[in-house]
């Protein structure tokens, strides 16, 4: 990528009237920097180190500037980088630590006013954060697939793809098979395509033997050594879901979805409320029973932060909730409590002890596939991955452990809580009070 860069800067004759501005992005902005220190010790030790006109090293402000007015200079990745800025290439490194699309949002529409702007995005594989990563993977790789259809069917005119495809974006990614064994060199050399190859001075950097150390520290178990999936995504470039059969093993949640389900109009409806483990996302989730029997859990509404939640539960639902659940103590969404009761909305707090039963009452409905939901991404997602927490001899979700937000998975668990205690048209409460774990 640096390479590339300084090709832009000192190659490029194209119409724009003004120079070349690249801007370099990344989680933290030292990480951005220091492909901008590779991009000038390059210029530095070769021919190319008169046209340099300056070189910044001040810290949180270093930049590169040559002599045709180019510049390059670094920003760290946030929701106002680069505003007001018309930026001709965008450079953003580790892709993989964006967990929304605000920073990327923020950031690429500042080519938009260059007729020649590019946004080269470069990262390992990432996990089930990665959001932004992985939704522009999964987006290129459909229009791959898309035009081998469109080639296999005849149609071999990328005008004709175009017409209902966009063709500006490039995916090049270099990793090994999703099934080779950890040992197999074949897929180190794909995953590693520098592999054995030699500078000028005669050294390689990537080896059989570094990569052979790394292989060797992989445990058997969940305690002996180096994580596998850790293995696979940081020296294979594989995405490798944490929990490889996740909480309920393959398939199992999966069978429970229905993309046809709803609840019966004549059922009771129960809503809950859980907030993400770090805020960013507050999610509702209804459940009712269905016409057979089944009770049925679907998220209803996601948007950041929470303080749009009261108004939303008071004004903007389709149906008046028979009750409102929300785990009374310990989670993100608990703060809720206080300002729903304030606007006159009756919260019951799942706790104590009904956090086990919840939680257990859930696991058993989803083994036994007596539950139904919708094909709903955020949910799924959440059942693949999602990490529990033992509490003595029961367990919970885990919201800080788990590699993706569980607070959907927190919601519709307590959902069906609700509803199975829901009798005569009230929650039945926790006959333990409010001061059970006050105890001692």
């Amino acid at each position: 990528m640096s390479t590339r860069l300084l090709w832009r800067m000192m190659m490029w004759d194209g119409p724009e009237a003004e120079p070349a501005l690249i801007l370099g992005a990344a989680h933290k902005l030292n990480a951005a920097e220091e492909i901008l220190d590779l991009s000038a010790k390059a210029l530095q030790r070769s021919a190319g180190r008169k046209y340099i006109a300056h070189k910044s090293n001040v810290n949180g402000n270093k930049y590169l500037e040559l002599t045709n007015g180019t510049r390059y200079k670094c920003e760290a990745a946030s929701d106002d980088g680069g505003r007001g800025l018309s930026v001709t290439d965008l450079a953003f490194d580790e892709l993989r630590q964006q967990r929304d699309w605000e920073s990327w949002s923020a950031l690429t529409n500042t080519t938009n006013a260059r007729f020649s702007s590019q946004i080269i995005a470069v990262s390992n594989a990432g996990t089930s954060k990665s959001d932004v990563l992985r939704g522009l993977r999964k987006q290129g790789l459909d229009r791959i697939a898309d035009w081998e259809k469109y080639v296999e069917s005849g149609i071999s005119s990328i005008e004709e793809f175009a017409n209902s495809h966009d063709t500006t974006m490039g995916l090049f990614e270099w990793s090994a098979p999703d099934d080779c064994d950890i040992w197999d060199r074949d897929g180190w050399a794909q995953a590693n395509p520098s592999m054995g190859y030699e500078d000028e001075n005669g050294i390689a950097y990537v080896t059989e033997a570094m990569l052979a150390s790394k292989a060797a520290l992989v445990g058997v178990g969940t305690a002996e050594g180096v994580p596998e999936h850790v293995f696979r995504t940081e020296n294979l470039c594989q995405w490798v879901a944490l929990a490889a059969e996740g909480p309920f093993g393959p398939g199992v949640f999966e069978a429970c979805v229905d993309p046809e389900s709803r609840i019966a109009k004549d059922s009771p409806r129960v809503l809950t409320i859980d907030t993400s483990h770090n805020r960013a996302y507050t999610y509702l989730a209804v459940a009712g029973w269905r016409e057979d029997g089944l009770p049925h859990c679907e998220v209803i509404m996601k948007r950041p932060g929470t303080e749009w939640v009261v108004d939303a539960v008071k004004n903007k639902l389709a149906f008046t909730p028979d009750a409102v659940i929300v785990q009374g103590r310990g989670a993100p969404a608990s703060s809720l409590i206080e300002f729903l009761r304030l606007a006159d909305i009756e919260v019951t707090e799942c706790q104590g002890n009904d956090l086990g039963s919840a939680h257990g009452q859930f696991n058993d409905r989803v083994v036994g596939k007596s539950i139904r939901f919708r094909d709903q991404g955020t949910l799924t997602l959440a059942a693949a991955d999602a990490v529990k927490k033992p509490l003595q001899e029961v367990w919970v979700w885990n919201r800080a452990k788990s590699p993706v937000d569980v607070a959907p998975l927190c919601a519709v668990t307590f959902a069906l809580w609700g509803l199975e205690m829901f009798k005569n048209g009230a929650v039945t409460q926790t006959a333990y009070g409010d001061d059970y774990e006050k105890w001692w």
